[in-house]
């Protein structure tokens, strides 16, 4: 029996996923009123009226029917399976329905997850209730901020705070590359290194995403297919942090030959669906350098760390240091998800896709 396992107690709302694979992509989901509503798998678990989700690349992976790479089911990668669940979603804010004994929470916290493995391992958050294990559920603050702005906040910008700050340690002053910098975790990361007083370099593959991208902060805007001959003039000496939003299998061609000494890189996406380097030896990494991983994994994460500058960033937006249309590209309502998904795959976004959920 898996860890999340739960005997299902009354109906909700959810947009199941009922024909992985099929075009356009609102065939793929049915909005199923009646849908099962799951309980409590454990005493250290949270149930939670889902507000708004986030769209993540893996989901679109899921939709298509690809299969997942065992690093995506996080926490439970020792329940790996290659189907997608009936309901995807990966992260959520939302309010606390019920709380486990053995958790923090009470019934009306504000609250987010990052369930990786959820809406993989187990059904995710495109639904009016979801399940999360406390270690990845965490506290907002009171907030006047509406639930899509939040949603287009929280685990974005964790996992871009987590690849700069707490991966690479940049430095005030340093030189960051952000490759992919049009996505979600890419926008956060221009916003909070440039707030950090770094000089940034973002890349993008469309001319017509340069000035959004500008206009957020980027010192720099290099088209991808420019990067190698601008990254010279740029930065002569490397960068002290490559971000690298698109896959491992540029590392050996574009970060290592670019880093500087001491310089970071730091794999946090897969965009090309590509989880390996080819013919790669610890050997090609240059003396004097550094090439990580980044997600938040049981163990390992701060939880107080996480929310703390998950706060922290809500002032910040709340006082207009940043502003939600940098961040927040378009937000659909979940019987639109469908819909939401082709916006977010045909690559028309340059930041967050938000679902608010009733």
């Amino acid at each position: 029996m898996p860890s999340w396992d739960n005997t299902p107690s009354g109906t909700m709302t959810a947009a199941a996923l009922s024909l992985p694979g099929a075009q356009p992509p609102s065939k793929c989901f049915t909005i199923e009123n009646y849908y099962p509503k799951p309980t409590l798998p454990s005493q250290k678990w949270v149930l939670i009226k889902v507000k708004a989700a986030g769209l993540n690349r893996a989901e679109l992976r899921g939709r298509n029917g690809d299969q997942p790479a065992p690093p995506e089911f996080g926490m439970f990668v020792d329940e790996f399976h290659p189907d997608p669940p009936k309901v995807l979603g990966e992260e959520f804010v939302g309010i606390v329905e019920e709380a486990g004994s053995e958790t923090k929470f009470g019934k009306g916290d504000m609250c987010t997850g990052f369930i990786y493995g959820g809406g993989k391992a187990f059904d995710g958050a495109y639904a009016e209730y979801v399940i999360c294990p406390a270690q990845r559920c965490f506290r907002l603050p009171e907030t006047s901020l509406s639930w899509d702005v939040l949603g287009a906040i929280t685990m974005s910008m964790w996992t871009a705070y987590g690849s700069l700050f707490e991966a690479a340690q940049l430095a005030k002053g340093a030189t960051a590359l952000i490759h992919g910098a049009t996505s979600s975790v890419g926008v956060w990361a221009v916003l909070l290194a440039r707030d950090h007083g770094c000089t940034v370099i973002a890349t993008t593959r469309k001319k017509d995403k340069v000035a959004k991208l500008k206009s957020i902060g980027a010192d720099h805007v290099v088209l991808e297919d420019e990067l190698k001959e601008q990254l010279k003039r740029l930065a002569p000496k490397g960068v002290d942090c490559l971000l690298e939003l698109a896959g491992p299998d540029t590392i050996q061609t574009l970060a290592l030959p670019n880093l500087a000494k001491y310089g970071s890189v730091v794999v946090t996406g897969v965009l090309t669906k590509q989880w390996s380097m080819k013919d790669f030896t610890p050997a090609l990494i240059p003396p004097t350098r550094k090439m990580t991983f980044y997600s938040l994994e049981p163990g390992q994460e701060d939880i107080e760390g996480v929310e703390s500058v998950i706060a922290d960033v809500i002032s910040r937006v709340e006082s207009g240091t940043f502003r939600s249309e940098m961040f927040l590209d378009k937000t659909f309502p979940l019987e639109r998800i469908g819909e939401a998904h082709g916006y977010m795959e045909e690559n028309k976004a340059i930041g967050k896709v938000v679902v608010t959920v009733p």
